[in-house]
């Protein structure tokens, strides 16, 4: 090789060192950026996902019938029963609201794993007698127009568990009115809110035999554990058929 070609060869080596040594600065400089940006906006969506916890367990829990933090007072809880399968232990949690000390109701995260598009995430609240204070979808993937009737602002259909109770393992009536059961089902799609009802009564059935159990538990909300965040938007999946 000649001192000629060793000349060329350096020229056209230099601007390829110069564009990585510019390239390594540019993705060092973005990677602190980011990291700059979470750091200064963790503590915000962490109080947007509090008011939004907050916010939803108001809407099932009146909250002048308690009077504890009940954002700060939960329980980690895995069972069938809330969605667990064989093959993983699904953590849920339960949020206790008590007055005076006393439990008034809880309301327990679980996931309906059969809806039409996918698991349906919920969020039940079960009063002290057994009964249904109230229902909510956290998080679903539904058919928009059908299966999206789930969710309160496109219909009342979820207040309809509002005030029911779950007598038995073999109470008939917590079924949709096409299996013999006093729910409604949606014009087009069964599937859905079959699989909503079919959730919210084995939460009822889990809440019947295992209160005093969830009720014993240490509280995790004030043990390091971070509370889950309520999705404050669902995700909608565009389906034809239902």
């Amino acid at each position: 090789m000649t001192e000629f070609d060793d000349k060329k060869r350096s020229a056209f080596q230099l601007p390829i060192q110069k564009n990585s040594q510019i390239l390594a600065i540019f993705a060092i400089a973005c990677t602190a950026i980011v990291g700059l940006v979470n750091e200064l906006t963790k503590d915000k969506i962490k109080i947007q996902a509090q008011r939004q916890l907050l916010s939803t367990l108001h809407s099932i829990i009146e909250p002048n019938r308690y009077d504890n933090d009940i954002t700060q007072d939960c329980v980690k809880l895995s069972s069938p029963l809330l969605g667990a399968s064989k093959s993983s232990s699904t953590m849920q949690t339960a949020y206790i609201a008590r007055k005076n000390g006393e439990p008034v109701a809880i309301a327990m995260t679980s996931t309906a794993p059969d809806g039409y598009n996918g698991n349906i995430e919920l969020i039940i609240a079960i009063n002290m007698d057994d009964t249904v204070s109230g229902v909510r979808v956290l998080k679903h993937q539904e058919t928009p127009g059908l299966g999206d009737k789930i969710e309160l602002r496109k219909s009342n259909w979820i207040s309809s568990f509002n005030g029911k109770k779950l007598l038995s393992e073999k109470d008939t009536r917590w079924g949709v009115i096409k299996d013999g059961g006093m729910f409604d089902q949606f014009t087009g799609a069964t599937i859905t809110p079959r699989a909503v009802v079919k959730a919210v009564k084995k939460a009822a059935l889990y809440f019947k035999d295992s209160k005093d159990l969830v009720l014993s538990r240490p509280n995790s909300c004030l043990i390091g554990e971070q509370t889950p965040q309520v999705e404050a938007d669902t995700l909608n999946e565009t389906n034809n058929d239902e």
